[in-house]
């Protein structure tokens, strides 16, 4: 009597497992999956949500760009020599390309419309790599030919910083054409991360101002502040990137051996 007792429990138990099991998966625990429109829905809501906090500093940059690229902006503009025309030329270029990226990066980071729209996802991403290629190559020769404003220490950041978004742009293109998905995917966060990052820079500054105002940032950008800045508004960024790699890697089950 007790045996089927025993028997009647474990089957129930298992019954209940199964039943919670199925409900659920019914109830959306992947709700990319199972809820494709209100994924998509969602990704693009905050997509639009964060264009829109970005779009006063793309609209400056752009706007920037332009009149360094159809004026003669001697004396009004730091960025702008009239004796390294090729330089201030590269320059302003990367001032518009660079708030581009900020633009259409979002737009790669939701799954749910590279799903729905992969071509999409792939004419964006080629576009974001090419310009890529000319935000970082903008940002060197300046860095090297003309010098940054903070001195040999933004020199070093500034080029690094380009270095890093060719070498990005060229890998995440590399690794597309090879069809290698794991690579692709690991650079092109990486492409993205230092695509947004130059809008990081800004807002680093708005929230110091906010909290501690002008302290240990002076105006020729050689505070204690500004030289942190001028390497973590990319490289802490990216660095939290690899964290998130390495625990992804992480949760991956192991090969059993025989």
């Amino acid at each position: 009597m007790q045996r089927q007792v025993d028997t009647a429990r474990l089957t129930s138990s298992k019954t209940v497992r199964s039943s919670v099991g199925v409900l659920a998966s019914k109830l959306g625990s992947t709700p990319s999956v199972r809820n494709p429109k209100i994924a998509l829905i969602g990704g693009l809501t905050v997509a639009a949500l964060v264009m829109f906090l970005m779009s006063e500093f793309v609209r400056r940059s752009v706007w920037l760009g332009l009149w360094g690229l159809t004026n003669d902006l001697e004396g009004l503009s730091p960025f702008f020599a009239s004796d390294k025309p090729v330089v201030t030329f590269l320059m302003f270029l990367h001032m518009i390309t660079g708030a581009a990226m900020i633009l259409f990066c979002p737009l790669q980071l939701i799954g749910s419309l590279r799903r729905k729209y992969p071509r999409l996802h792939r004419w964006n991403g080629r576009l974001l790599a090419t310009l890529g290629l000319v935000t970082g190559a903008g940002g060197v020769f300046y860095a090297l030919l003309r010098g940054t404003t903070g001195g040999t220490y933004m020199d070093v950041s500034s080029t690094l910083y380009g270095v890093l978004f060719l070498l990005a742009s060229v890998q995440t293109l590399r690794f597309g054409l090879k069809r290698s998905w794991a690579q692709h995917r690991r650079w092109g966060l990486r492409l993205v991360t230092l695509g947004l990052a130059s809008w990081f820079y800004r807002l680093h500054y708005v929230v110091w101002h906010e909290f501690f105002g002008d302290l240990w940032i002076t105006p020729d950008m050689r505070g204690p502040f500004d030289v942190f800045q001028a390497f973590a508004f990319y490289l802490s960024y990216l660095f939290l990137l690899e964290l998130f790699f390495l625990w992804e890697k992480s949760r991956r089950p192991t090969p059993q051996r025989a």
